[in-house]
């Protein structure tokens, strides 16, 4: 017998062959067939969303049929699931703390490497058969560099441990965690005025909220180093996009790597696009087989235990 009707995103095979064993499912991409994914919401008791948003039209419209929405990552934000309309309509969310977070750091130390090291542009000279122009990609050493980490939560944590492996001292910015936590891992804990001017490299891993959006505008960015790199592998909304554009145009500061950005997909007139020390990936962040095992696993256990009227192991939000 089935417990209910399920929208889910194209996930590994195992986790949907167990998911369709106890519930009829719906495999749509939101990104392929935006349209369906919007249809779909209002005709099932559940959604396991990876990148598909969930917005209060789409709850209103369910009348009460939808009972859960269980993300296979870290972040529900607006972005991804409207909270407000979730509380007041009844219905259960979820997420998977710490799932996505060693893909998460690994990635921006990847990308911390490759801005210091101009490898995307390298690989562009000798694909051209510009073999030759290989001192113009002099780069920098991470080693002895100081790391500005904005958030230290599970994610920014293992950014500290890392960076500690790649010999470099850092500093953070979280007014939210113990002092302890930072100093336990060789770290010291400042505020954003003075972790912006002394770090080579800066990487956010906050949560969007309102107290976070648009939190690195331009006159943060012009506190940074001109040497100095951005990483962004959280949200889109926390830098200002249009002063990060400014201040990388006029060389202000030496380069960013974006994982995340304001509108996803972003435009394509985008300014952002046609800057060479910018570095855009499409929210890769959490894209890994281990990172997408760990989520998807464990969203679709949540979903079946709601569906059977049991609690969920992860509510962010709890039905009145």
């Amino acid at each position: 017998m089935s417990l209910g009707r399920v929208l889910v995103e194209p996930f590994q095979p195992d986790v949907l062959e167990w998911l369709r064993s106890r519930v009829e499912i719906v495999v749509v991409d939101p990104w392929v067939d935006p349209e369906r994914w919007d249809r779909e919401i209002s005709q099932v008791d559940a959604v396991v969303s990876r990148k598909g948003k969930i917005t209060r039209r789409q709850i209103e419209k369910s009348r009460g049929r939808l009972k859960i929405v269980a993300r296979t990552g870290v972040g529900v934000d607006p972005s991804r699931v409207d909270l407000e309309a979730a509380r007041e309509h009844g219905v259960w969310v979820t997420n998977m703390p710490g799932s996505n977070a060693v893909s998460v750091a690994e990635l921006a130390f990847g990308q911390m490497i490759a801005l210091a090291r101009h490898t995307i542009e390298a690989h562009k000279a000798v694909k051209e058969n510009r073999w030759g122009d290989y001192l113009r990609f002099v780069g920098a050493e991470l080693a002895n560099k100081t790391l500005g980490i904005i958030g230290m939560g599970n994610i920014g944590t293992r950014v500290a441990i890392r960076a500690r492996a790649f010999e470099m001292s850092f500093l953070v910015y979280d007014p939210y965690i113990p002092e302890s936590h930072v100093t336990s891992l060789g770290g010291r804990c400042v505020g954003l005025n003075e972790l912006l001017p002394e770090s080579d490299f800066v990487t956010i891993h906050c949560p969007l909220t309102e107290e976070t959006k648009g939190m690195i505008g331009e006159k943060d960015l012009s506190l940074m180093k001109p040497s100095a790199y951005l990483i962004n592998t959280a949200r889109g909304g926390i830098v200002d996009e249009e002063a990060l554009y400014r201040i990388l145009l006029r060389k202000g500061i030496a380069g960013a790597a974006l994982d995340v950005m304001g509108d996803e997909p972003p435009p394509a007139d985008h300014p952002l696009f046609h800057l060479e020390n910018v570095i855009l990936t499409p929210h890769l962040g959490a894209v890994t087989l281990e990172a997408s095992k760990r989520g998807e696993w464990g969203a679709v256990q949540e979903v079946v235990r709601v569906l059977e009227g049991k609690r969920p192991k992860n509510p962010v939000i709890e039905p009145k």
